[in-house]
């Protein structure tokens, strides 16, 4: 039996190619209208994740902080719940304003005031730009913004100094100067404000400072820090990728926390690859419907115009199961041939798209087709030529030899 149907598919794939004209026409027609969807797609992949990618090269996209206060602020326990809710990356306690405006001076007497975040390893920002976390100590290293080393004249490796002033319970003027490593400089690109990162442990001893609270590690006296964890004004939490903001922010506003994100501009992208998506599915559905009607003939004409020659085959001891191979075969050959060449276009044409649109793109390919996507759509043609072959197969699989001898 299944020698038989071998030899049935093999003569099959030999009269396929004998009526190379009537093939050729097949395979054209299909890769004429497989290409383009193919390109369809793949122009569809390279903008949305160009946006997505031109829009993370701010990795504060992706950041979540309170929009308001809280009555008693954040605690640490809180901020570790935070770090393990799904989709989260990083997240930070910020410090009082107290403690994040500080005013620096550099060696060559410019100064200016630079709004600090605070940091630690793993910080997104530093990581995106592969700039290490400053660390602390009794110099502490920090990380200035390009305005911010520009108006301080100062490169990575100088020193720059702070003057920490408070007013003691007793009414008292006090003050302390605290120099500080510049490790790193941003680059222009990362913040166009005066601002710098200092680790988180720094600035909660700045502001114990400020608060008339003892830091004994620093020198600074004042009255001990209660036994009770301490709490933050506010934090920063990062989002693993953009899909993960909006729920991160609903995570968060079920816990009664109000969010500031970068939603619109995420929203805006989704919304575009949906739109996208939506149009080359309409497109794709009249395109298969298309084909398949054009296959479902193409297989019932080829039985027809082939009857005899099945019959014959019946005649000669071919089992009805061959028979169905007969159809099956040629459609999917024409399915198989179709794929190839719509890639080979598909190729053809995205090159042409990239070199088009190379300047705009920044060299960045413009239609973006991957191996699962075209895996996907190869799939689906042979599938939709199977079942529209079905029909035909099952009536050659009905031609009786009576037929044939009938007619001679």
């Amino acid at each position: 039996m299944r020698r038989l149907i071998g030899m049935a598919a093999g003569l099959a794939a030999r009269d396929w190619a004998h009526e190379r004209q009537i093939a050729l026409c097949a395979v054209l027609a299909l890769a004429s209208m497989l290409a383009p969807l193919l390109v369809l797609q793949g122009v569809r992949n390279g903008v949305t994740e160009g946006m997505r990618e031109r829009l993370l090269q701010d990795p504060t996209v992706l950041v979540i902080t309170p929009s308001g206060s809280r009555e008693g602020g954040y605690d640490t326990a809180f901020l570790e719940t935070l770090g393990r809710l799904p989709g989260a990356r990083f997240v930070i306690g910020r410090t009082r304003d107290i403690a994040t405006d500080i005013t620096l001076r550099s060696s060559g007497g410019s100064s200016v005031t630079v709004q600090m975040e605070p940091c630690a390893p793993g910080e997104p920002v530093l990581e995106h730009y592969r700039m290490p976390a400053p660390a602390d100590g009794e110099q502490p290293e920090l990380v200035l913004s390009q305005p911010a080393a520009r108006q301080l004249n100062v490169r990575a490796g100088d020193t720059v100094s702070a003057t920490l002033g408070r007013r003691t319970p007793e009414g008292r003027l006090e003050s302390t100067e605290l120099p500080f490593r510049v490790s790193g400089i941003l680059p222009e690109e990362a913040a166009g404000r005066r601002m710098g990162f200092l680790p988180l442990r720094t600035l909660e001893d700045i502001q114990d400072y400020r608060d008339s609270i003892a830091v004994p590690e620093r020198g600074y006296a004042g009255r001990p820090r209660t036994a009770e964890a301490r709490r933050y004004a506010s934090f920063r939490l990062y989002a693993q990728h953009l899909d993960a903001v909006e729920t991160l922010a609903a995570a968060l506003r079920e816990r009664h926390v109000e969010t500031r994100t970068k939603a619109r501009e995420i929203a805006g992208i989704r919304a575009l690859e949906q739109a996208v998506s939506r149009v080359i599915l309409s497109i794709s559905l009249a395109v298969g419907a298309g084909f398949a009607a054009f296959t479902f003939s193409s297989a019932q004409g080829a039985v027809r115009r082939k009857d005899r020659m099945l019959g014959m085959l019946r005649l000669l001891g071919f089992p009805r199961a061959a028979l169905i191979a007969y159809p099956l075969m040629q459609t999917l050959l024409t399915g198989l041939c179709g794929i190839a060449l719509s890639g080979l276009l598909y190729l053809c044409i995205a090159l042409g798209i990239d070199l088009l649109f190379a300047e705009q793109s920044g060299g960045a390919s413009f239609c973006r087709l991957y191996w699962q996507e075209y895996a996907a759509a190869a799939g689906m043609v042979l599938l939709l030529s199977a079942l529209a072959a079905a029909r035909a197969s099952a009536q050659a699989a009905a031609i009786e030899p009576s037929s044939v001898i009938r007619e001679v």
